[in-house]
């Protein structure tokens, strides 16, 4: 079944080479991808998970829409709490975090852990409810993927916890920079024994294979096909559900009010939740972000969808709104599904709240090249390693440093600071980063190392050439004299 799958799930990046040959390409490939980004669906609470979970005193969602608790599945996967806001300080200037990276504290954090809440739940309910294809799931993503790494740690949590037919499936389309940051997520994924089979971009297929791909990627009969990123309805509500978090802590105090938030955006799952959250607090009254001069920053990590945005709007621009990966679309679809919940219908107040409250940012030299730093992110990540320090918001407690990654989170950490400097003498208003980069990095109870020896010399290359880019983390990867403890102690093993 490995084999089998392992070719059928190679479909995106077919596509993505099909997209090359036209216009009948790029239709393709934009059906394809809404086809994926519709796979999870939507799905109600199974007796088990209504039993073992109670999502309304632990997922704000649920707090707020009480009728989501019968209607849309959600696991904690071990969340018990909010995430910490903190204090970076720096250079005499100080901002807030929300430390998505500490929701959970000994295992893998991170932004993805909100998306991953509702939709292994709905895979996991599906699944018990006699839909076979929700027996696999595939996860698709670049070399350095967070999301693959979320998923195959915690599917194990609902019972995707074998190899074969039970498990999860990596596919790693194409490789990012080289970075030790990347290469440990790949390492990371490969340590896990729930891995039913892992493709990577320098396994060459046929073109019969490439068929077979497209074929079973739109079928979806016995696998699913995760969206990119995670992104899709549900997904997004579960970062709405992260929004009114945020919301509730500034109403208890736990958290000043502020009006900006930065966060980095790939797939842009996180900023929809973040648009759409912002618009649920204010529909219900909470006493937080409010301000007309509030603003989400939506930072590009990408150098494709980067240049969309400088030339046509890209993200916001609702005549892309048909398009998968764009925050028109993701919070459109959200909106959707929340009415098809029983929820509020909030469209029009949503995209009336893009068009005032949520700025691109775009910058060709802070985006730079997709999976990597560029110079001015390198630059900022590095100033961070060497002179910044985090304190808890109430305690004043020194708290765990930032993981500023060159995939993601510099690219919203440089572009912050920057407007930090700018600021008109006087100003108080309070900035926040999304810290979505998981503090932990997991490993499984298998050898990573070994398993890497096993995968193909393009990988293997890539690996050898990626090295360490902070201070804070230091370590490397040599394929030729190398051995685990040249970075291991950057991983924590996870049971």
């Amino acid at each position: 079944m490995g084999n089998t799958t392992s070719s059928l799930t190679i479909a995106a990046a077919c596509v993505a080479g099909v997209a090359a040959t036209g216009v009948a390409g790029i239709v393709g490939l934009v059906l394809l991808l809404r086809r994926i980004s519709g796979s999870v669906g939507l799905a109600p609470p199974n007796p088990t998970q209504l039993a073992e979970e109670n999502p309304s005193e632990n997922c704000a969602l649920v707090r707020h829409f009480p009728t989501l608790e019968t209607r849309l599945a959600w696991r904690s996967l071990g969340v018990q709490g909010p995430s910490p806001v903190h204090v970076c300080h720096l250079d005499g200037q100080q901002f807030l975090l929300k430390r998505e990276d500490l929701i959970l504290e000994e295992d893998y954090a991170g932004n993805k852990v909100r998306s991953l809440q509702h939709q292994l739940a709905i895979c996991e309910a599906r699944r018990d409810h006699g839909e076979t294809a929700f027996s696999e799931l595939v996860s698709v993503g670049s070399g350095g993927s967070n999301q693959v790494v979320a998923t195959v740690v915690h599917a194990r949590k609902v019972g995707y916890n074998t190899g074969g037919r039970h498990g999860v499936g990596a596919c790693w389309l194409e490789k990012d920079e080289p970075d030790l940051d990347n290469t440990l997520n790949l390492l990371s994924v490969l340590s896990f024994p729930n891995v039913s089979f892992a493709h990577d971009w320098g396994t060459r297929v046929g073109i019969r294979a490439t068929i077979r791909a497209l074929c079973g990627a739109w079928r979806q009969t016995t696998f699913v096909p995760m969206m990119l990123g995670g992104n899709c309805a549900s997904g997004v509500l579960g970062q709405a559900g992260g929004l009114l978090e945020l919301a509730e802590q500034i109403v208890t105090g736990d958290s000043p009010d502020v009006e900006r938030i930065y966060v980095p955006v790939g797939s842009v799952c996180t900023v929809s939740g973040l648009i759409l959250g912002t618009v649920m607090a204010r529909q219900l009254g909470l006493k937080a972000l409010q301000s007309n001069e509030f603003k989400i920053v939506a930072c590009n990590v990408h150098d494709k969808y980067a240049l969309g945005d400088r030339f046509l709007g890209f993200h916001v621009n609702p005549l892309f709104r048909f398009m998968p990966s764009t925050i028109t679309h993701s919070v459109l679809g959200a909106c959707r599904a929340l009415v098809q919940l029983g929820g509020p219908d909030l469209e029009t107040e949503t995209l009336e709240f893009i068009k005032n409250h949520v700025e691109v940012r775009a910058d060709k030299d802070v985006v730079g090249t997709y999976g990597g730093h560029s110079q001015l992110s390198r630059q900022a990540a590095k100033h961070y390693d060497e002179k910044g320090t985090v304190t808890h918001y109430k305690t004043g407690n020194k708290e765990k440093e930032l993981w500023v990654c060159g995939h993601f989170v510099a690219k919203a950490f440089q572009p912050l600071v920057q407007d930090l400097e700018s600021k008109r003498t006087g100003d108080n208003s309070k900035y926040m980063l999304w810290m979505t980069k998981s503090a932990v990095q997991p490993r499984g109870n298998l050898n990573e190392w070994t398993r890497l020896m096993e995968r193909s010399d393009e990988v293997q290359e890539w690996a050898n050439r990626g090295k360490a880019e902070s201070i804070l983390r230091p370590g490397k990867i040599s394929i030729n004299d190398g051995k685990p403890e040249d970075y291991r102690s950057l991983m924590t093993e996870i049971r």
